[in-house]
């Protein structure tokens, strides 16, 4: 299944697993009917960047068989792509109601509530998606940038970045690393931590490595 991909401070989803097989022409909204059709034309609007098509279809899916799991994951994403991230969370919850070890919900569900400002709930979804998926880079990523969010100071009591969660969000990045050795978004985020920590020659090191790996990202400089 497909799992949202966001950067540290800058949302971003990206489709990482193709769920259903996609069109190889992008049906006119209304064409599908049954529920398979509904399916392969939402997918194939997600793939097209067409959201608000997606939507339509697999809000008609969910209606033709409200207990497809996936249908309402594709649905999810849809309203997360348009910003209806209540929603989204909704139709998450609901697949994992249906599919309680699905590990790409829990980790989308996850992205949502980090969307939401909500980023304890965050990491309550990506700990339950590890649980079921251990050696998922991504979710080790989305973690990390999690722990490393909560880390910083947020205006309040608080004047000085927490240094557990900073130690944290380095155990995940680094966890991510070794599952994925060319991950120039986890380097970025590690970079991050140790600015925090004041480590510059240690940031710049990782840094210089995200640039080598993703050269025209703005994160990395």
């Amino acid at each position: 299944m497909r799992k949202f991909y966001l950067f540290v401070g800058a949302p971003l989803i990206v489709a990482l697993v193709v769920l259903v097989l996609v069109a190889c022409q992008t049906d006119q909204p209304g064409e599908a009917t049954g529920l398979g059709e509904l399916l392969e034309a939402g997918g194939a609007h997600l793939e097209a960047g067409e959201y608000a098509e997606a939507v339509a279809d697999l809000e008609a899916a969910v209606e033709i068989d409200p207990d497809s799991s996936e249908a309402r994951f594709l649905l999810g994403q849809a309203y997360n792509r348009t910003g209806e991230l209540l929603q989204a969370a909704d139709e998450f919850r609901a697949v994992l109601d249906l599919d309680p070890d699905n590990a790409a919900a829990h980790h989308n569900l996850g992205v949502t509530y980090f969307q939401l400002q909500d980023p304890s709930a965050a990491i309550a979804e990506f700990e339950a998606a590890l649980e079921l998926d251990p050696d998922d880079p991504d979710t080790h990523y989305q973690l990390g940038a999690t722990y490393l969010v909560l880390a910083l100071p947020g205006g309040g009591a608080m004047t000085s970045p927490d240094p557990q969660l900073l130690e944290q969000a380095i155990a995940e990045f680094e966890v991510a690393l070794d599952l994925e050795e060319d991950m120039p978004e986890a380097l970025i985020g590690l970079g991050n931590v140790y600015i925090q920590q004041a480590e510059y020659a240690a940031a710049i090191g990782v840094l210089q490595r995200a640039v080598e790996q993703m050269p025209t990202s703005p994160e990395a400089y």
